[in-house]
């Protein structure tokens, strides 16, 4: 049974940040393929993936969308890691003010803190602190990879 997420999405411009609907469609129990739908300015967006942490359907409705827009949530932020023992879908934690500069020090930080319960957060929640993610920056997170694949 498909589940379906109705929220909001920030996208980034040079001009402005604009709040647009989103829907997101999964079967985590099949962990068949995963549908994001995006409205901006009148249009649809679409974009699909087969990765159960969603990672390659943010990338694949990035390389869709106008090249002036950028999807600007935890999903596609140099803060937002995934888990190194294991993840779920929708699931990412921030690692603002922590230092990650491997999948080493990411592992140090889960054995040594709970970022379970202090730093979760979902893939789509957007907030002042996001910066986009960038190959100078480590980010445990497949985005930018399934990004340049689907640019190619």
């Amino acid at each position: 049974m498909k589940t379906i997420i109705q929220e909001h999405i920030t996208l980034i411009s040079q001009t402005e940040n604009v709040v647009a609907p989103i829907q997101i469609k999964y079967d985590a129990e099949f962990g068949d393929t995963v549908e994001i739908d995006l409205i901006y300015n009148g249009v649809l967006y679409q974009g699909k993936g087969t990765d159960n942490l969603w990672v390659d359907a943010f990338a694949n409705l990035q390389s869709k969308l106008p090249k002036n827009i950028k999807i600007a949530c935890c999903m596609t932020c140099r803060h937002g890691n995934m888990c190194p023992f294991g993840n779920k879908e929708n699931q990412l934690f921030c690692t603002n003010n922590l230092t990650v500069a491997s999948k080493e020090d990411l592992i140090k930080l889960f054995n040594s803190t709970d970022l379970y319960k202090e730093n979760a957060v979902t893939a789509i929640n957007y907030c002042d602190n996001f910066v986009y993610q960038s190959n100078d920056y480590y980010t445990y997170n497949d985005y930018l990879y399934q990004l340049k694949k689907k640019n190619k």
